[in-house]
């Protein structure tokens, strides 16, 4: 057998893993901090509680092993080399190579032995292959993850002493004036470090920068006493006094001096020179130009060539300073800038580009001759952009020669032009630019604080350098508190910056200011969608449907809004758009008129999907309706305690039917609870909303309240002279009885429904989930060929109505009838069926079952390994949705007896004990595993007790599930013999 291909971990930057050289996607944040917490320790086991504690914290996790188990098991899938994750001595071990941290570490030690050897430009070239293999902030992705933090902080240090070691080595071959800069650089970024700063002095004082030196060197004193309380180290305190004294050993010397040859090296290795030739009317840039390194590459390339470029974007989204930045690369062209936003005049957008050539008889021919050759770039050009259009289209047919380099929130439309949105800056560069604009003592904040503040301000350059400003008067984290505020809070910036650029609100304003009053209206309206929309949800919340296309285009034109190829056109504003717009709203005192707008256009949404498909009986339905989930969302959430409450109320009754094939029981219960008693519902409604309340309890496993809202609404039912609230109130009341163990009370309600709902065809499909239910309390009572027969009434039905959630139900329940009947193979066929409905409708209460079903048959045939797999992957489903506990872990809590597991297996049935009501089915199911544990355990004397007062409780209560009875049954004769 060949060897398995080698496994790489990268490291030194975002976390990337490589499998024989091809790269491995590892998507999940836990499963990529357990691969390199893994990959650290160098092939060595990690116990359990060690794993734990580094992946989750010190915290009171619950069931540690078991989150460690599932995570390890979706690792191996990820990386498609199972062999590679072993478990080893209760914890785990993974054989991968670090493969940039240990080229890194082989680079350093050469480094350091020419740092012994004297070897000044062996240093510069060991420290520079070592560095070179950093891709970013070393586990940048992982810095939420607790023991990345201190890993990543570590790797990081290090490459800090890497790049003293190299500028120190650039002093010593003479290039002080390149060295400076990044020691400025760094300097700025570790205040308190000592030797960065004593070298940074030293290049300022070899370029004739005595008194900057010293200036450095005092504010490194002062820095030390004011945040440590300390005095500087003596070789600090000596390298100040050398400069003091103009020490002639400070100076490099004649063996110091750069040769070309090594000049030229360092030119190769580092890329940190500023271009020649720069542009005489550009700004000067007052900061630094972070992110957008493949734009700019991008840009630069493309100025040198003729043409149209214009780059669009909302406002302070960074085309200005990513127009500037390109053009200064320009060496060997003219470059002209003009800035079009004082312009007050459209007349006067001529005159400002054609200069002294406006006033003549051929204006457009003396600019374009004048012109001709060189780079022109027209910054905002939004406001006037049809006259910048016309006189740009005539100029560029008269100067084949010329690059035309627009700056505009829309573009201006011509068949030559080349337009490049501008869009977000990705993470990293957000990140990053918020750290170097913000104040010194809020550089080392918590990363996911920073992503935060990042997000809500959309990631575009304006918005982040003025939430990096405010730190001067907040923490941190206290801007991250205040996002929400952030239209507020952003309203003061640079005062080097144009007007338009002062606040966010300024910049938003100037957009605004532009639009007309078709437009201004739309953008207020829509912005009350919390996710995106479509044309007509738009059009609904509209003063005039009719204004609503064309204002959206101009309002994409204007880079205000985002057009999404989803399904047709979906419409998005920006958060700090959004923002504004909804000030304006206010400001128009329109708020509760479009939010009544908005809630209608829900409800007519949900209700049109189920009626299209008879009752969401179709997974397209379905998952149109959760398309727009955000924005129902948002409408459910303002609608409770306001005079929309009762409209809320009706969208939540809409809603029922999904948020049960989705398994949203706790989602369902949160808006049901806010809004059943809203004023103005219908007593109808309001008894609907009882039933619908009390189910959701019911699977929440909060059976006393849920029998209590179910009781209530049974006895005010009768009253409505209505037979389809009847019929609801017992159907949900039989649900309760059942899933709380009363069994042999939950026939009563069922075959009062059944005799019910035959009583009219109109209750053709409430008589198919009667016989349903019936069907699950002959499961539970032992009776599966009953069971057996109701299933396939319903099945028959539902393949009739075309009910796919019908039949993702009914065949996984079928599969467990046929369970009981020890009739394995139909059993996995009916729950493969049931999956193609399942995964269509994304049903995460069947999807689990049926995996419970795959476990049941692999323990059959005593393949526990394939037992255990299917059961882990059905208990993951409950804990990545926070669902609670399942029959999943009773089940998995047999399997692993059977194996000798027997601390897992206790711990997942302590969890079951913990959250199940006493007398509960599940509680009834998992006393026959917990007889079965302690029997293993050798405690025979609980094991009897169990099985005696387990066995009390089944006859009470007619509980007699086959594979639990049979469970308890074989632990009975297992303590016979042992008497």
């Amino acid at each position: 057998m060949p060897p398995a291909p080698p496994l790489e971990v990268l490291v030194l930057g975002p976390l990337a893993v490589r499998l024989g050289g091809r790269a491995v996607a590892v998507d999940r944040p836990l499963e990529r901090a357990l691969l390199v917490r893994l990959a650290l320790a160098g092939g060595m086991s990690v116990p359990d509680h060690r794993l734990a504690a580094d992946l989750w914290g010190d915290v009171d996790l619950a069931r540690p092993t078991e989150r460690l188990r599932v995570l390890a098991s979706r690792l191996r899938a990820a990386i498609d080399s199972p062999d590679s994750l072993t478990r080893v001595n209760g914890g785990y071990a993974l054989a991968a190579d670090l493969s940039d941290l240990t080229e890194a570490r082989a680079a350093a030690e050469r480094m350091h032995t020419a740092v012994r050897a004297g070897d000044r430009l062996a240093v510069r070239t060991a420290a520079q292959e070592a560095l070179d293999l950093w891709r970013g902030p070393s586990l940048a992705d992982l810095r939420t993850i607790p023991y990345a933090v201190a890993e990543g902080e570590q790797l990081d240090a290090w490459k800090l002493t890497l790049q003293v070691e190299l500028l120190d080595a650039e002093l010593s071959l003479g290039h002080a004036a390149e060295a400076a800069r990044e020691l400025e650089a760094l300097a700025t970024e570790n205040p308190l470090h000592e030797r960065l700063w004593c070298l940074l002095a030293l290049a300022l004082y070899r370029t004739g920068r005595q008194a900057d030196a010293l200036s450095r060197m005092a504010r490194l004193r002062n820095r030390l006493s004011d945040e440590l309380g300390v005095d500087p180290a003596p070789d600090t305190a000596a390298m100040e006094l050398r400069l003091l004294r103009q020490d002639p050993t400070l100076l490099p010397t004649a063996s110091e001096s750069p040769a070309p040859e090594s000049l030229a090296a360092s030119s190769a290795t580092r890329s940190t020179a500023a271009p020649a030739g720069a542009v005489a009317d550009l700004p000067s840039p007052l900061t630094s130009f972070v992110g957008r390194q493949e734009e700019l590459a991008w840009l630069t390339k493309r100025v040198t060539q003729p043409g149209v470029i214009t780059l669009t974007g909302g406002p302070g989204s960074g085309k200005s300073r990513l127009s500037f930045e390109a053009v200064r690369a320009v060496t060997d062209r003219p470059v002209r800038l003009v800035e079009l936003a004082p312009l007050q005049r459209e007349a006067a957008v001529l005159e400002a580009i054609a200069g002294e050539d406006a006033s003549g008889s051929d204006p457009i021919g003396a600019a374009a001759a004048a012109l001709d050759g060189s780079v022109l770039v027209i910054d905002n050009a939004e406001h006037v952009v049809e006259q910048v259009a016309d006189i740009v289209a005539a100029l560029v047919r008269r100067a084949p020669g010329l690059t035309v380099l627009v700056t505009s929130q829309r573009p201006l439309q011509l068949e030559t032009e080349e337009v490049r949105p501008m869009r977000p800056l990705d993470a990293l560069a957000a990140a990053q630019l918020f750290t170097e604009r913000c104040a010194i003592d809020a550089q080392g904040a918590e990363p996911e604080q920073v992503a935060a503040i990042c997000t809500a301000v959309d990631r575009f350059p304006l918005g982040i350098e003025l939430a990096a400003g405010l730190t001067r008067t907040l923490t941190v984290p206290q801007l991250a508190k205040r996002l929400t505020d952030r239209m507020r809070l952003l309203v003061s910036g640079g005062r080097d910056s144009q007007a338009r650029h002062t606040s966010l609100v300024a910049a938003l304003d100037w957009s605004h200011q532009l639009l007309g009053d078709s437009e201004r209206a739309v953008l207020r309206r829509v912005a009350v969608f919390a996710g995106g929309f479509t044309l007509e949800a738009a059009e609904q919340v509209a003063l005039d449907p009719r204004d609503v296309a064309p204002a959206l285009t101009e309002l994409a034109d204007r880079s205000l809004l985002t057009v999404e190829a989803v399904n047709g056109r979906r419409f998005r504003l920006l958060e700090t758009v959004r923002d504004y717009a909804l000030s304006k709203l206010e400001d128009a005192g329109e708020t509760e008129t479009v939010r009544a707008a908005e809630l209608e256009w829900g409800l007519g949404y949900v209700q049109a999907a189920g009626q299209n498909s008879d009752d969401f009986v179709n997974a397209d339905a379905v998952n149109e309706v959760f398309t727009e989930w955000p924005n129902l969302l948002d409408v459910l959430d303002r609608a409770a305690g306001t005079d929309r409450a009762a409209g809320g109320l009706r969208l939540a009754l809409a809603l029922h039917t999904p948020w049960l094939i989705r398994g949203w029981f706790a989602e369902a219960a949160r808006h049901f609870d806010a809004l059943t008693d809203a004023q103005g519902a219908t007593t109808s409604e309001r008894l609907t909303a009882l039933c619908n309340h009390g189910f959701v309890l019911t699977m929440r496993g909060q059976f006393d309240r849920a029998a209590e809202l179910l009781s209530e609404a049974e006895r005010l039912a009768p009253l409505q002279d209505d037979d389809t609230l009847t019929l609801t109130a017992l159907y949900y009341r039989s649900i309760v009885e059942i899933e709380r163990g009363r069994l042999l009370d939950a026939f009563t309600p069922l075959l009062t429904g059944q005799a019910l709902a035959r009583s009219s065809s109109e209750h053709e499909r409430r008589l198919s989930a009667f016989t349903d239910a019936l069907g699950t309390l002959y499961v539970y009572a032992g009776q599966s060929e009953r069971a057996l027969e109701c299933y396939e009434t319903c099945i028959v039905a539902d393949r009739e109505f075309g009910d796919e959630h019908g039949l993702s139900r009914g065949l996984s329940n079928l599969a467990g009838a046929l369970v009981g009947l020890d009739r394995w193979d139909e059993a996995v066929k009916a729950a493969a069926e049931s999956d193609h409905y399942a995964r269509r409708l994304d049903d995460r209460q069947i999807l689990p079952l049926n995996d419970v079903i795959r476990g049941l048959a692999a323990a059959a045939r005593d393949d526990l390994d394939e037992a255990e797999k299917h059961l882990r992957s059905a208990v993951e489903y409950a804990l990545a949705d926070d669902s609670g506990v399942s029959h999943a872990y009773i089940d998995l809590a047999d399997v692993l007896v059977r194996q000798g597991e027997l601390s897992e297996a206790a711990a997942l049935l302590d969890a079951v004990f913990a959250e199940a009501p006493a007398h509960s089915t599940s509680w009834l199911a998992a006393r026959a595993v917990a007889a079965a544990l302690a029997l293993a355990q050798g405690d025979h004397s609980r094991a009897a007790d169990l099985v005696t007062e387990t066995s009390t409780a089944y006859t009470r209560t007619g509980f007699g599930w086959p594979r639990y009875a049979a469970r308890l049954a074989e632990v009975r004769a297992a303590l016979q013999l042992l008497q």
